[in-house]
Parts: C-alpha cells; sequence; structure tokens
C-alpha cells in the first residue's frame, strides 16, 4: 500500500519520530484515520492557550503536539503527509531542505499539468514563506527538523497536503484555535486554500494516481540527494 493508514494522528507522527531518530534515508507517505488538530509543543504549552485546548478537547476534538514550529494544522482523511528522512552534509542548508520537499510536490503535480508556487498566503492555516501554493491558493504546508548526529546531519522533511478541506466542526475550532494562539495574525478563510479534490475534480481517477506520483518524484530526490552525498564524503 502507497499511502500508510495510522489510527491517529500521533500514530504517524510517532512513526516521523522514529525514522528521524534512525537517521537513514527514508520516506513515508500518510494519513489519519481520526480528525485532529496538531499544533507545535511550544504553542500548546502556552498558559493563555489552555482554557481553549480544555474547551476544544471537552468538545470530543482531538489536539495533538508536534516537534516543529508553524501553527495549527488540520489532520485525518482531508489530510496527506509526506516525510522525507536525509542524512546529509554541512552545504545542504535549509533553503535547500524546503526547496526539495516542494519541488518534490510540484513535480508530482505537473504529472497532471498543475503548476505551483511557494509563498505567504494570508488568511491559510499555518502560513509561511514555504507554502505551496495553486494560483495564490494554499495546497500545503511544510516543515523542517535537523539534528546533529555523529556522521553528520540528518533533516526530516514534512508536507502535509490538503486533499479536501476539514470538516466544519473541526475548522471551526481550528479557527478559534488559531486566534487565540496567534491573534495578530489574519482570520483564517477557507477561500484562502485550495486541494487536491478541487484541483482535479474534473479527473476523479487522478486523485487516485497521485499518491504514486508523489512517491515517485520523492524517490527520484532522496536517490539522487544521497549519491551526491556518497560522492562528496
Amino acid at each position: 500500500m502507497i499511502v500508510a493508514p495510522f489510527a491517529t494522528a500521533e500514530d504517524g507522527i510517532a512513526r516521523e519520530a522514529a525514522m528521524f531518530q534512525a537517521g537513514k534515508p527514508a520516506m513515508l507517505l500518510w494519513q489519519a484515520e481520526d480528525h485532529a488538530l496538531v499544533l507545535p509543543s511550544a504553542v500548546a504549552r502556552r498558559a493563555t492557550l489552555q482554557p481553549y485546548l480544555h474547551e476544544t478537547r471537552a468538545a470530543g476534538y482531538q489536539v495533538v503536539p508536534r516537534g516543529t514550529g508553524g501553527g495549527i494544522v488540520p489532520q485525518g482523511p482531508c489530510t496527506l503527509n509526506l516525510a522525507m528522512v536525509l542524512p546529509h552534509g554541512p552545504g545542504f542548508s535549509m533553503e535547500d531542505g524546503y526547496r526539495l520537499i516542494c519541488g518534490t510536490l510540484a513535480e508530482a503535480l505537473t504529472r497532471f499539468d498543475i503548476d505551483t508556487q511557494t509563498g505567504a498566503c494570508p488568511g491559510a492555516f499555518c502560513d509561511g514563506t514555504w507554502n505551496v501554493t495553486v494560483a495564490g491558493r494554499k495546497l500545503a504546508g511544510t516543515a523542517q527538523r535537523v539534528r546533529a548526529t555523529p556522521c553528520g546531519r540528518v533533516s526530516l522533511l514534512h508536507a502535509a497536503i490538503l486533499m479536501h478541506l476539514p470538516d466544519p466542526g473541526h475548522w471551526a475550532e481550528m479557527c478559534l484555535l488559531h486566534q487565540a494562539a496567534f491573534p495578530s495574525e489574519p482570520t483564517l478563510r477557507p477561500e484562502a486554500h485550495t486541494t487536491i479534490a478541487a484541483l482535479m475534480s474534473e479527473a476523479p481517477r487522478h486523485q487516485k494516481s497521485f499518491p504514486g506520483a508523489l512517491i515517485r518524484a520523492a524517490e527520484d530526490r532522496l536517490i539522487s540527494l544521497t549519491l551526491r552525498e556518497e560522492e562528496a564524503a
């Protein structure tokens, strides 16, 4: 199976962490069965946010912390996740990592005649410079962690790709948490986003082909970088 199924987003994040700790070239394409809202651990620990988190959980919504920074991200059937682990030398920068993960998604989508860009998108959840956008709307967010090992540095690259928008209940809860956690940022807007379902609405079969295209693009980049690093060693 191309897409690894996990019961919860917490399970998927744990698998990514295990890959990152192992420090070997690897990739994982995964989706969670249960809906959840994932936010940075540092944000989740804020005292001012605790009442809001308590209310969200009391309403029956899962809230899961993650190790990377950024904002709040919806998980579940609405989101497809790509994780890549890359051992590399000091010449591989954070910008190189973001270009690699964004380029992977861009290559996969060109096979369906969809052109992407990167950049901020006000009104999008977890907004940032390395969003993957289509026609000015956010399709995917990216994140990165880097750690030092005795053999060099290792990066964990992650992309969260919207297959479709979260259900109204999770969207409303995400907006409330976003406003509480980031009061100076713009209000979240559904129209600031696009999805694989919307982009491929005229050819639904392409949606089934997309994960395979994404894996092939990721494999190409992972193999290429691994060979370059071996030659440079």
